[in-house]
């Protein structure tokens, strides 16, 4: 099942920082790692994937991308956007045997750059924040009946209602 609520685990900041050193002796491009996602936020629980957002220069988006594909990574243009490209791979994991890692690759002053930070930091530093999204992402668990259109539009508000904080800076 795709869409289930796992509680966190103290491993996924281990889980990430051995897979940023993998990308970052393959990837042969200035780029900047950062950990995203509910597995970046301490205490907050999800799908147990690891999500990791790498920016650099425009230009060199189609090559970061290239080289992702060689190490494995599956790029999914339907869950592209013009300003983010998306990929996908299970890598083998201590806990579960297999464990997703999606990266969102993009350019610093992007939008989606600008609030996967934001969105990761507020919830960090808002533990009413994290633990209200927690028990959302539950809800979205239990009723979405695995449909990723519906488990992600019953996340959205709050999602908006945090972003907008961001947004009035």
């Amino acid at each position: 099942m795709k869409y289930v609520y796992k509680p966190y685990h103290e491993i996924f900041p281990m889980l990430f920082e051995q897979e940023k050193e993998r990308i970052l002796a393959r990837i042969s491009h200035d780029i900047r790692i950062e950990h995203v996602g509910s597995t970046a936020v301490p205490g907050l629980g999800g799908k147990g994937i690891i999500d990791i957002a790498i920016a650099t220069d425009q230009a060199e988006l189609e090559s970061i991308s290239e080289q992702l594909q060689q190490m494995g990574y599956e790029f999914r243009p339907n869950y592209s956007t013009s300003d983010r490209l998306y990929f996908v791979a299970d890598m083998p994991d201590p806990i579960e045997g297999t464990r997703r890692y999606h990266i969102h690759l993009t350019y610093p002053e992007s939008r989606d750059w600008i609030d996967m930070l934001f969105l990761r930091d507020y919830l960090k530093s808002h533990p009413e924040a994290a633990h209200e999204y927690a028990e959302l992402k539950k809800e979205a668990a239990r009723t979405a009946n695995q449909e990723g259109e519906t488990y992600r539009r019953l996340k959205d508000p709050l999602i908006k209602k945090i972003l907008l904080k961001g947004n009035e800076k």
